[in-house]
This record gives structure tokens, sequence and C-alpha cells, in this order.
């Protein structure tokens, strides 16, 4: 009997260090995966920020895709301004994502699916001002201009595409207005 209580003890002290051994494991790839993401990052944007580089890191998508995230945000933001999303403010964040190249099916287009059903927490706006602000000291004048302006754009579009009488004449709401508003801020 105390042979067969050996073998149990003996069993279950291996199956918690296998447990344990699978644990820590777990925690470096993932610790590798977000410096290697980190790095993407780092070398796509210039971003030095170690703050801003662990947020988007922890996106958890390859280094490309974050930034794409970040570039879809505002337009997402403002299709939320003033309630859900209608029809053609979803085809227009759509078609805003594939002229970026966003692959359906691509981790980035996870968060926008996630984001057409479920208006994104405020600490998305703060993730994406934190990271126009990184992006802003290491660009040309010019193209901070460009940034803002390409920004700007597309969150206009999607603005656009819900207003106007019989789609006739381009309307933007109040709180669309007020929303790019707040989004023009980041580029001060």
């Amino acid at each position: 009997m105390s042979n067969a209580l050996e073998e149990r003890r003996q069993a279950l002290e291996e199956q918690f260090f296998k447990q344990h051994d699978d644990e820590l494991i777990a925690r470096m790839k993932a610790s590798a995966a977000k410096a290697i993401a980190r790095e993407d990052i780092h070398h796509l944007t210039g971003i030095t920020n170690p703050l801003v580089l662990d947020a988007l890191a922890d996106l958890k998508v390859p280094g490309g895709a974050a930034v794409l995230v970040m570039s879809l945000y505002p337009v997402i933001e403002v299709a939320w301004a003033d309630g859900a999303p209608g029809a053609a403010e979803q085809k227009a964040v759509l078609g805003i994502a594939n002229s970026l190249g966003l692959k359906e099916g691509s981790p980035g287009s996870e968060y926008l699916t996630q984001w057409l059903k479920q208006k994104p927490e405020p600490k998305w706006h703060r993730l994406w001002a934190d990271y126009v602000k990184a992006l802003l000291p290491l660009m040309q004048a010019a193209d901070r201009e460009h940034l803002k302006q390409s920004v700007l754009g597309r969150a206009r579009v999607v603005a656009e595409a819900s207003g106007g009488f019989m789609g006739i004449a381009f309307v933007i709401s109040e709180a669309e207005k007020a929303t790019l508003r707040e989004l023009e801020k980041a580029f001060a």
C-alpha cells in the first residue's frame, strides 16, 4: 500500500511541476512575443516611448497590424459619436479599412469587427492620442500636417456618410463635430 501512495505522490509531484513548467513557458513565450511586437512597432514608427510601445504590443497583434489598428481608431470614434454606427457609416469604415490594406480575417480586422459591434472604451482614445503624440516629434512639419489631414479626412468621410437630407447634402452632427475637434487635439 505504501508503494501505491508513493507512486501517487510522485505522480502528483510530476503533474505539479509539469503544470508549473508549462505556465513558465507560456509566460516566456508571451514575453518574447511582446518584445518582438515592441521592436516591430519601433522599427515601423520610430516611437521610443516605452509606455506607448508596451500598450501597442499589448494589442497582441503583429507590429504592422497594431499600427493599422491605430490608423482606424479615429474613424470608429466618429462612427460611434452619435450612437451606434448605421449601415452607411459601417460601409464607409469598411471602405477606409480596405483602402488602408486591412484584410478580412487578419489580426487587425478582429478589432475593427468588435468596434463596429461595441463602442470602444475611452482608454482607446487615450492610447490613440498617446500614439499620435509619440509619432509627431519624429516627423517633418509637412509630414505631420499630412498625417493630420489624412486622419481627420478619413474621420470626416465617416461623419458625412450618414448625414444629409435624402443623401443630397453632407451634414455632420454636432456630436460628430465635437469628436472631430477632440481628435484634432492630439495633433496640437
